[in-house]
């Protein structure tokens, strides 16, 4: 059982790895986890805080993402490859035969509640608000923990960046997870309750480290879609436990400088970024990402330099000193 993924020479040459995580792929996978009781030493803590500040719209679209078997794949678009604001402009305008179609294979799983006759139909007010949920499930529950996320998913890329350079993709495949097996050439994802094959035809395969996915790798349904392959990176079973101080570090950035601007400035500290990795970390728009960099590199707190048609951002040391002078 599982499914197979047929590659050609094309295929192994336009394989990539993402460098951050899919914003729209962490909050189904977070909502996935919201819903399970597994592993209460990684997600116990974080499940405790999202569940006891789940608003009633995020409740209802908990139904559209059970935590086992089919979930529709317009809740995860490619567009959110740039960013959530993107993703959610995809998700606004998915096309209606898609919603009917994807909604009518979930509802053979689950019940679904009367408003998804009105979201199948393609009905502008339901959709907006299903992604005005989306978005307040990763800026309440996915955002706040990009800080602790970021450093885990950057060595896991590194890792990964590391075995294809001195292994190639041979043995990136037999290390990336313990369900992969790469036997030429095609690569087994071994999973229960599916069994199918994706021929992936020259558009190679998009591979995306996800801190919520758990146990195995999943990718869309619909063989049509780009490919993508989402895998779980290792944990660090603290990353979630609060901090034992008598201030709230993150709510003092967040006083100093607003909570999208601190955020912005805890992404640029994992490392130094182009303004679209920004955007993707932070998970806000291209145009956000560029305004509050300008912003923070205007008062000295990130420096800026071109690279290119590209520009790097990179926290100062006066940057530094303001993140760790809110924690100690």
């Amino acid at each position: 059982m599982g499914f197979r993924i047929h590659f050609g020479c094309a295929d192994l040459a336009r394989t990539t790895i993402g460098r951050t995580p899919d914003p729209l792929w962490e909050v189904l996978l977070g909502m996935h986890m919201l819903q399970t009781e597994d592993e209460p030493s990684v997600f116990g803590a974080w499940r405790q805080r999202a569940r006891a500040k789940l608003t009633e719209l995020e409740r209802e679209l908990l139904v559209l993402a059970p935590p086992v078997g089919y979930s529709p794949d317009f809740l995860t678009p490619a567009a959110s490859v740039n960013g959530l604001d993107a993703g959610l402009a995809a998700v606004a305008a998915t096309p209606q035969h898609q919603l009917e179609q994807e909604l009518r294979r979930l509802s053979g799983e689950v019940r679904l509640p009367g408003w998804t006759q009105r979201l199948a139909a393609g009905d502008p007010g339901v959709l907006k608000k299903v992604c005005e949920g989306l978005k307040h499930f990763h800026r309440t529950k996915i955002a706040p923990q990009l800080p602790s996320m970021s450093p885990t998913i950057a060595r896991d890329v590194k890792l990964r960046s590391d075995t294809v350079t001195t292994g190639g993709f041979e043995k990136l495949a037999k290390t990336l997870h313990p369900a992969m097996q790469w036997g030429p050439p095609v690569l087994h994802v071994d999973m229960r309750h599916i069994n199918r094959d994706l021929y992936l035809r020259g558009r190679g395969l998009r591979l995306v480290p996800s801190f919520f996915c758990w146990r195995h790798p999943i990718m869309p349904a619909d063989p049509d879609l780009p490919p993508v392959l989402v895998y779980p990176v290792t944990h660090d079973p603290a990353w979630s436990e609060p901090t034992a101080q008598p201030a709230d570090p993150e709510r003092a950035l967040a006083d100093l400088l607003g909570r999208t601007r601190a955020a912005v400035l805890r992404s640029i500290s994992v490392g130094a970024c182009s303004t679209s990795e920004l955007a993707a970390r932070a998970g806000i728009s291209l145009a956000s990402a560029s305004e509050h960099a300008r912003v923070l590199h205007r008062t000295g707190l990130v420096t800026t330099r071109r690279a290119g048609n590209a520009v790097r951002h990179t926290i100062s040391p006066i940057g530094t000193h303001i993140l760790t002078g809110t924690q100690a």
